[in-house]
């Protein structure tokens, strides 16, 4: 029994060294953590350039990546320099690890992340057969959204407006649009399944809505923005009206076009 214990222990203690190294969630190296980890302002569409400050006497850095804060770790890079490209299908969490040989950074790097802000509030805008004082006008912010009207408005990213779709009652302009057309340019894509980030050609500035449609929009100022469409309400008062209630996810990485992988 006495043998048997010890052949346990030690079974268990190889098991614990061979694991140690393989989890990229902490790596237990003796080499330095990486530091000086960002994410570069060069980062554009669904490129995402980080640089980090660079170690002596390493062979290399792997990259690693997960599309959420519960995910798993994923490598996705092994690089010389201390600059990696990481073409993403969707937003999400890097850290970097230092190798030489097979030794390794003793933690991970201070981690950084693509991820967008959520704006949970729910915005209604009405299209123009509504009362005149009900705002018909959208302008997108970092953390939070503003109605306007639209009519007055040169800094709206975009509006509601009946344009005559049989589809539906009412659809989202361009600001800078006719037949108001004062405020800012904005361009719209139909997500489909596409979660992630806006992928096709087919940018339009003037489109109906439906409830639960998914919309991504480049603003002017360089940020996107993932729409998610709730319902296309009758206005009580005036029946002939229609809105659009959505909720919004914002970029603040001027130029990254990703999302997270779900809708909210």
């Amino acid at each position: 029994m006495k043998k048997l214990g010890l052949m346990l222990l030690a079974a268990g203690i190889i098991l614990m060294a061979g694991c140690a190294g393989d989890d990229p969630v902490g790596p237990g190296g003796t080499l330095a953590d990486v530091a000086g980890v960002t994410i570069d302002a060069a980062s554009a569409g669904q490129d995402v350039v980080l640089t980090w400050t660079a170690i002596t006497d390493v062979d290399g850095y792997k990259v690693w990546f997960k599309a959420t804060s519960t995910g798993t770790w994923a490598e996705v890079d092994d690089v010389t320099t201390n600059t990696a490209t990481h073409t993403a299908t969707s937003a999400g969490y890097y850290v970097v690890t230092a190798y030489e040989g097979t030794n390794t950074s003793e933690n991970n790097s201070t981690e950084v992340n693509t991820m967008p802000n959520q704006i949970l509030v729910n915005y209604t805008i009405w299209d123009n057969h509504a009362p005149a004082t009900e705002h018909s006008g959208f302008i997108f912010g970092e953390t939070s959204g503003t109605t306007v009207l639209a009519v007055s408005s040169t800094v709206n990213n975009l509006y509601c407006y009946d344009g005559d779709w049989t589809q539906s009652p009412c659809g989202f302009y361009s600001g800078d649009v006719t037949p108001f057309g004062t405020g800012l340019h904005t361009d719209m894509i139909d997500a489909g399944s596409t979660f992630g980030y806006p992928s096709g050609t087919q940018w339009w500035v003037t489109g109906y809505i439906l409830a639960g449609d998914v919309i991504f929009a480049e603003l002017s100022n360089g940020h996107f923005v993932k729409i998610f469409v709730s319902a296309v309400p009758q206005h009580t008062v005036q029946p002939l009206s229609h809105g659009i209630t959505f909720s919004y996810d914002y970029q603040p990485i001027e130029g990254l076009s990703l999302f997270t992988t779900e809708s909210n």
